[in-house]
């Protein structure tokens, strides 16, 4: 992340400042709260219904950005939640189709899961993945944004390595007894929170901040979830991919939605754009 030197830089300046050390507790507290409250959620909730949950991060992401950076819904109300409808029910389609038989719930399951589980503590968990990306955009804005992630890295590895490293070590869990699949495990977590985050970042940036608009697009990572353990399941015995009607339909669904979504954006944009030039003297 900081193989510029331009981001080296900025990471340097950053960390230097005492006063972003508290901006970078409060992203950490964040984080760490958003992951507690999901493996809580997870606890006692079928995980279709933690994925619905977690499928709406973009509302919360709009109203985050709304309310923290003051950034308007990317586009009429009509046209951002009939695509998000759309999308949200295509990956909810796609997620439901990579179910096995055996572990597919019935409606009576669903419901009493849904009344006495633990979802609830999921609700909060896109709301913190959102607010963390606003709140690096809105407080490190004049930094690069792979040194911002990348000083929000360094400290939460200062206190998470040796946490986690003492509860292994007391746990007597300091041993793997499957090292290919942690080590694809290990490896797409450093993926996914180092190139993954930055793009993100620089998404938000891009855009002014309109974390609305960028997580929409989060809707497809059922799908590309799916396709991607596609070629694992060569590898992985138990890793299954499930090629159905539903998986086609669910993809063709999202696609369309965030297909419509982005041209419904662009052409709305555009629109301001022109009457603005033409308002000008």
């Amino acid at each position: 992340m900081i193989a510029r030197p331009a981001s080296r830089r900025d990471l340097i300046s950053l960390l230097g400042d005492a006063a972003n050390y508290g901006k970078l507790g409060v992203l950490f507290a964040v984080g760490m709260g958003g992951l507690l409250l999901f493996k809580l959620a997870l606890s006692n909730a079928h995980p279709i219904i933690i994925s619905a949950i977690i499928n709406l991060q973009p509302f919360w992401a709009a109203m985050v950005a709304l309310l923290v950076s003051r950034v308007p819904i990317p586009v009429s109300p009509p046209i951002f939640f009939g695509c998000l409808i759309g999308a949200f029910l295509g990956a909810m389609a796609i997620a439901w189709s990579q179910v096995g038989e055996a572990d597919r719930p019935d409606l009576r399951q669903l419901t009493d899961s849904a009344l006495h589980g633990t979802w609830l503590y999921a609700i909060p968990v896109p709301v913190c993945s959102a607010l963390g990306g606003t709140l690096v955009g809105k407080w490190f804005a004049q930094y690069d944004e792979a040194a911002a992630i990348a000083a929000n890295f360094c400290v939460s590895t200062l206190v998470l390595v040796p946490t986690a490293g003492f509860v292994l070590y007391q746990q007597s869990d300091l041993h793997f007894g499957a090292p290919f699949p942690v080590g694809l495990m290990i490896l797409g977590t450093i993926i996914a929170a180092s190139v993954g985050r930055v793009f993100y970042q620089i998404a938000l940036s891009a855009t002014g901040n309109d974390n609305g608009f960028v997580t929409m697009f989060f809707l497809l990572i059922p799908a590309l979830t799916a396709l991607i353990s596609l070629p694992l399941s060569w590898l992985i015995p138990d890793l299954h991919f499930a090629v159905s009607l539903m998986f086609y339909i669910g993809l063709a669904v999202v696609s369309t939605s965030l297909l419509s979504f982005s041209l419904l954006s662009w052409r709305q944009t555009s629109a301001v754009t022109k009457k603005a030039q033409h308002a000008i003297p």
